[in-house]
């Protein structure tokens, strides 16, 4: 994992050598400011899997650099984790505002730094999955004329792509809630690609995720679209959500509208919902640190899927 520190603190870029060594895995490039950093950045290489800011930087400050690397389309997504010695609400918001994923506190300690790195990783190795997948998927949209990956925004309210969801699950003030993590899996997407037209799967992903939101309106809640067709949702509640019965309420939901059978198969009946785990008490960084981690297992999983679309690729050019 190649990670980008800048601190003009030697003492902190020094305990970060200390902790992100090779032995465990990682390839630190430490840099005093973000003057630096952005030189750094140009200078041939592989590319970053994640950057350590810290908030406070002389000249350019570690928000303003967080925005500059957003503005980069290579590091639109990459888990950007900014190192403060602060916990004020103002200061961590305009953080979130300007794109950061999480934050590192003073003084340092190994093993939250352990886990913070290892919860972007998560995220990074997702990311590494997803561009993956898209190379094969570029070449079919040649064929096909759609984006599997593409951020979902079909005019749909209420539903966030997976930056938007993790931002909300952060906002959540401090403490616990009592809180459900389901997944809301569509059909098969080898299957969507073999037989819908780009405007048929758009229309039917907008009908299921159109569905989900009125299972899910007696609830409080919060709903992303994570790619892969699966949809992750958060639902604040104290009583234990049964997915049987989520699912229950989309499949009836989506039998009302023909749309959403025919090509690719029958949405309502292909459909399901998970629990990604049994816990019922998280914070907002631990549900979205378990939503991380469902998303790059379903990920690994999708591999075996995305070999089948090079094959249906290669086969079809």
């Amino acid at each position: 994992m190649r990670i980008l520190a800048v601190d003009d603190d030697p003492t902190v870029l020094e305990m970060l050598s200390d902790y992100l060594t090779a032995r465990h895995g990682f390839d630190l490039v430490c840099a005093a400011d973000a003057e630096q950093a952005l030189v750094l950045l140009n200078e041939p290489g592989p590319d970053f899997d994640c950057f350590l800011l810290d908030i406070m930087l002389p000249g350019i400050d570690g928000i303003r650099l967080c925005a500059e690397l957003r503005g980069l389309k290579k590091h639109q997504k990459t888990p950007i984790l900014m190192i403060t010695a602060s916990t004020t609400h103002d200061l961590m918001e305009r953080a979130f505002e300007a794109g950061a994923t999480d934050f590192v506190y003073k003084p340092l300690n190994g093993i939250d730094l352990g886990a913070r790195i290892n919860s972007a990783g998560l995220l990074s190795e997702s990311l590494r999955s997803e561009k993956a997948a898209q190379r094969s998927l570029d070449e079919l949209t040649q064929l096909m004329k759609t984006r599997r990956e593409e951020s979902f925004d079909q005019g749909v309210p209420d539903v966030h792509d997976l930056e938007g969801f993790e931002h909300r699950l952060m906002r959540l003030s401090d403490g616990c809630y009592a809180m459900n993590l389901l997944a809301i899996k569509l059909p098969q997407i080898r299957n969507i690609f073999e037989t819908l037209t780009p405007t048929e799967f758009s229309d039917q992903m907008a009908k299921v995720t159109e569905a989900s939101i009125s299972a899910l309106q007696s609830n409080r809640y919060i709903l992303g679209y994570a790619g892969n067709g699966v949809l992750v949702t958060a639902i604040l509640a104290r009583h234990r959500i049964n997915p049987a019965a989520i699912q229950h309420l989309i499949k009836t939901e989506l039998a009302k509208n023909p749309m959403c059978s025919g090509a690719g198969g029958d949405m309502g009946v292909d459909l399901s919902v998970h629990s990604m785990s049994e816990q019922r008490l998280w914070t907002g960084r631990s549900a979205r640190d378990k939503v991380r981690e469902y998303i790059g297992q379903h990920a690994l999983k999708a591999k075996d899927t995305m070999k089948d679309i090079d094959q249906l690729v290669s086969s079809d050019m």
